[in-house]
């Protein structure tokens, strides 16, 4: 394609006839008038750069063809909100509008470069998607170069009030990109709120601790070890108790598991990591409160969607507010794994646990966690997803979590604490066209939700997706699943289940419905409540609904569930949805009746 470009442009140049219409053209045969000039240009390079300017046109559209169609364009390691199915058609539409412009710069220089002035910022303010503004700006002056080119061959000859216009456009096309690719970076990935104001801890042992599994009597903690550590122990005090666990090894990727048992119930303990016999004072320090048994009051935070490298005050506020667990509900980070080991995976949870916001807390408070799709895999991933077996194998290598199926399996999992059980769902790994959670899990969840509502005071059903929305094929939530969504609202109905709560994530808001709206059984027996809380660091948005109480977009958001239980009859829970600055945006609360038989 180039060479035919160059011998087509030879022949053309060599062939004054062809030139006979040309107004303007230094090859044509007719007399050239003469112009107001800005630069003089001699005849040679007069010449020169008009070739110059359709080779570097063409060059720009056939280049940024082929990589878009190749897909060689590198991505930023945040992710990109938009994926192949958006980018490669506007890059392709881009490359497009190059080459157009470069036909209509043959006769028509000046609209032919203001066209391609167009493309080039059109490409500038997309690329700030995936890359900084400066980054950006540099794309843009890249693909400038033919609409340069073209207005300096074109320049010499033409009155200073076209010149005037043709720059002012230029100028303004060049502060649309900077405004735009600033505006659309920040959109997408720059931090919603201000930074967190926990500092960085010296690295000593440890490069990172993260605890969770938390129960009456034990803990489980996952650390990254320093370079050359051979062996970690995880050290709980509490007085003159002091609690060792085995002794663990680094694997591959300098990951230690370590698991407490034997802790005394409704107690405070302080946790140390011991490497090579030697305890750690800073990033290896953490705290817990174990929960007691059976009636027992405590508080639980709950929140998703946090842009990578995230490190807000949205952190800060949650540990100030001295939760005993942390509900991470998926979209830890938005890098859109697309790999197929570990490896990648586990440097994304390095990159938030390192940062001091977010390290501070886990340090603080135990997490229970499950996946989303930014956090599992490309967008919108599911079962299909070639992330599959490396994001559960990551999941078990580093996170410090309740009890799963071993292997290759989905990461769903249950936990009580005093008398409330907490049913967690794997809305991904098993997700089809057809089903959101794969028949295994949905008969597990049906099991424990029934089952659990006997045995326990209270149910909370913690799901990545939210649940609330008018029926559709394309929703990436519980909508787009209406006949499995209806398969458990019957089985709640037909066991009569009326202690059921439900916290969501995903939806870039804070809502609150009191069971008016969530009830999808076929009788229409009454709903549950339910709290979708997100999001921690990503642009507000809406989704799904409608909410009894509203829906709350913004970021900077979490939710808090407040169980009171004084061991009675009747058990008190308290939704709020509350932001970094320690403002409450919506809350309510329901007493419900315990059932006979429950935990005591």
């Amino acid at each position: 394609m180039g060479a035919a470009l160059v011998l087509s442009v030879d022949w053309l140049i060599a062939n004054g006839r062809s030139h006979r219409h040309c107004r303007s053209c230094p090859w044509s045969q007719a007399p050239q008038k003469s112009r107001p000039h800005m630069t003089r240009v001699r005849f040679h390079t007069e010449a020169a750069l008009p070739m110059a300017a359709h080779v570097s046109a063409a060059v720009a559209a056939i280049g940024l063809s082929v990589v878009t169609l190749r897909g060689d364009l590198p991505s930023n390691a945040d992710g990109s909100p938009f994926g192949p199915a958006i980018e490669t058609p506007a890059q392709m539409v881009l490359a497009a509008l190059v080459s157009i412009g470069a036909l209509i710069a043959w006769r028509r220089p000046a609209p032919g470069a203001v066209l391609l002035a167009f493309a080039a910022t059109g490409l500038g303010i997309f690329a700030s998607v995936e890359y900084e503004p400066h980054w950006a700006m540099a794309i843009t002056a890249l693909l400038l170069l033919p609409a340069v080119l073209t207005w300096f061959a074109w320049q010499h000859r033409r009155p200073h009030g076209e010149l005037v216009v043709v720059g002012a456009v230029t100028i303004a096309l060049l502060g649309a990109t900077w405004a735009g690719s600033t505006t659309m970076y920040d959109k997408y990935f720059g931090p919603t709120h201000p930074q967190s104001a926990a500092v960085v801890l010296p690295i000593q042992g440890v490069e990172w601790l993260w605890t969770g599994g938390l129960d009456h009597q034990g803990v489980i903690a996952t650390a990254r070890l320093a370079h050359g550590r051979t062996n970690a122990v995880l050290v709980a005090r509490a007085g003159d108790q002091v609690v060792r666990s085995a002794v663990a090894a680094p694997d591959a990727h300098r990951l230690v598991r370590m698991q407490l048992r034997g802790l005394t119930p409704d107690t405070d303990y302080s946790l140390r990591v011991e490497t090579d016999g030697v305890l750690d004072d800073s990033r290896g320090v953490a705290q817990i409160h174990t929960p007691a048994v059976g009636a027992y009051s405590f508080r639980i935070a709950v929140a998703s969607c946090a842009r990578t490298g995230s490190n807000g005050a949205v952190f800060d506020e949650i540990r100030r507010l001295d939760p005993l667990l942390f509900l991470e509900l998926g979209d830890l980070h938005y890098r859109n794994l697309e790999a197929t080991t570990p490896g990648p995976f586990i440097d994304a949870f390095d990159d938030l646990l390192t940062r001091s916001g977010p390290a501070a807390l886990t340090r603080a408070v135990p997490m229970a966690y499950i996946w989303d799709d930014h956090d599992y895999g490309p967008n919108d991933a599911d079962a299909s997803s070639p992330t599959r077996s490396a994001a559960r194998a990551a999941y078990r290598m580093a996170v410090p979590h309740y009890d799963i199926a071993d292997g290759d399996a989905p990461i769903n999992q249950a936990f009580t604490i005093g008398r409330v059980r907490f049913v967690m769902t794997d809305t991904r790994s098993e997700r089809t066209a057809t089903s959101m959670l794969g028949e295994e899990q949905l008969s597990w969840l049906i099991d424990e939700l029934t089952t659990a509502s006997r045995t326990h005071a209270l149910v909370v059903w913690t799901s990545s997706s939210p649940w609330i929305g008018t029926a559709g094929p394309t929703a990436d939530t519980w909508a787009g699943f209406p006949e499995e969504r209806q398969r458990i609202a019957d089985a709640l109905a037909a066991a009569n289940v009326r202690n059921l709560v439900m916290v969501a994530g995903d939806a870039h808001m804070l809502a609150i419905d009191d069971g008016t709206n969530s009830d999808y059984s076929t009788e229409q027996v009454g709903g549950f409540p339910v709290l979708v809380a997100a999001p921690l660091d990503r642009p507000g948005s809406v989704k799904g609904g409608p909410y009894s109480l509203g829906m709350y977009p913004g970021s900077g958001q979490f939710g808090i569930i407040d169980v009171l239980d004084e061991g009675g009859s009747t058990i008190e829970v308290q939704l709020t949805g509350r932001t970094w600055d320690g403002r409450t945006r919506v809350a309510f609360s329901k007493s419900f009746v315990v059932p006979d038989g429950a935990l005591g």
